[in-house]
């Protein structure tokens, strides 16, 4: 989310930062890291700022990360469905293999589905691994705040 837009909201609506802030539930300096890029709203309070200030001052760009990891993991999940589908056929076949020959081939073949399908689950796991990481840290590798699983610690 772009800061500028959310500052052009308030100076169209007339509405101070603290007012803002207290708006979506968070502390006026959190709002502050938010207008000045120093950190960008994530999970609920995204969700949140958006209801409130509404699409129009919600670019497409700022929709472009979270699609991308989105379609990510729907490609990686469409696959693994399609392995899943093809080791039940595989099962189902099982039946018609009558001699040593077959079943040695049969034996091949479960070793490389399951070779496949755990290959598959570890590509899942990287894939989530790297968007909870880059939601919990950004780019740059400093914790991003209202990250995905972090909390507010007191001092």
């Amino acid at each position: 989310m772009n800061g500028k837009n959310i500052i052009k909201y308030r100076e169209d609506n007339g509405i101070s930062q603290i007012e803002l802030a207290n708006e979506l539930g968070v502390a006026r300096s959190t709002l502050s890291r938010w207008e000045q890029n120093k950190t960008v709203p994530r999970g609920e309070d995204y969700d949140h700022l958006r209801k409130i200030i509404g699409d129009e001052y919600i670019t497409d760009e700022d929709l472009t990360e979270d699609k991308t990891a989105i379609e990510a993991i729907e490609v990686v999940s469409d696959r693994v469905d399609n392995i899943l589908f093809q080791v039940t056929q595989i099962e189902s076949n099982q039946r018609s293999f009558e001699n040593e020959d077959n079943k040695s081939k049969l034996k091949h073949r479960r070793i490389r589905t399951v070779a496949i399908i755990v290959t598959c689950i570890i590509i899942l796991a990287i894939v989530i691994g790297t968007w909870f990481y880059l939601m919990n840290y950004g780019f740059g590798g400093d914790i991003v705040e209202g990250s995905v699983g972090i909390e507010d610690v007191d001092d």
